[in-house]
């Protein structure tokens, strides 16, 4: 059961991180901000706008984005992904919950975070060499170095089932409502901000 649920997550995960990273470089979601979006108009006064304001900032994240996408729908690298896109899916998380802040953002925010942690415990295993407590710099690692796995699985075990489950639900919820929004942009092409207030001039 707990394979089948890690095998769901890992490509639900791939499929919204695929659609998010593709969508940067190519528009296919209204809400979403893609580089055509940028070329006749200013990027919002917010944190995601200074960081495409950045020139760079936005290109990575988006990139490692869909790399990320590609990797776990391929079953190639998964535990190095989650690692390396952890950052990413905690600013995601922290941007859509906090300062976003309406139930599109927080069920993305959380649902993003919700499958990035669950996939990292079911590949915990794989980490045990990164967690040992102690490391001789330029040595092999002891078999009976001591290090957190076995505190971690232990505590996760009975868990695991429950994360599994909403982590699938909300991908799914996630998934939908993306399908949803790339409908509406192949009916309606808008570009970034469409049908928001404007924002108010600064002084």
């Amino acid at each position: 059961m707990i394979d089948k649920m890690a095998v769901t997550a890992r490509l639900l995960m791939g499929v919204i991180y695929l659609l998010n990273g593709f969508n940067w470089w190519f528009k296919i979601i209204t809400p979403y901000p893609s580089i055509s979006d940028f070329v006749h108009m200013a990027p919002p006064p917010d944190v995601v706008g200074a960081m495409i304001e950045n020139g760079v900032m936005f290109h990575m994240v988006k990139g490692i984005e869909l790399l990320t996408g590609i990797a776990l729908l391929c079953n190639i690298a998964v535990p190095l992904m989650l690692v390396a896109v952890l950052p990413i899916t905690l600013s995601v998380f922290i941007v859509d919950v906090f300062f976003v802040a309406h139930l599109r953002g927080i069920i993305m925010g959380v649902g993003s975070l919700t499958l990035n942690l669950y996939l990292l415990a079911v590949h915990l295993d794989h980490y045990r060499s990164m967690l040992v407590l102690r490391a001789r710099d330029g040595a092999s690692l002891p078999p009976d170095a001591a290090n957190f796995t076995d505190r971690l699985q232990a505590l996760l075990r009975p868990m695991k089932p429950i994360l599994g489950a909403v982590a699938i639900l909300l991908g799914l919820i996630m998934l939908g409502w993306m399908l949803v929004m790339i409908g509406q942009y192949i009916a309606h092409p808008l570009p970034f901000g469409a049908g928001r207030p404007p924002m108010p001039p600064h002084v």
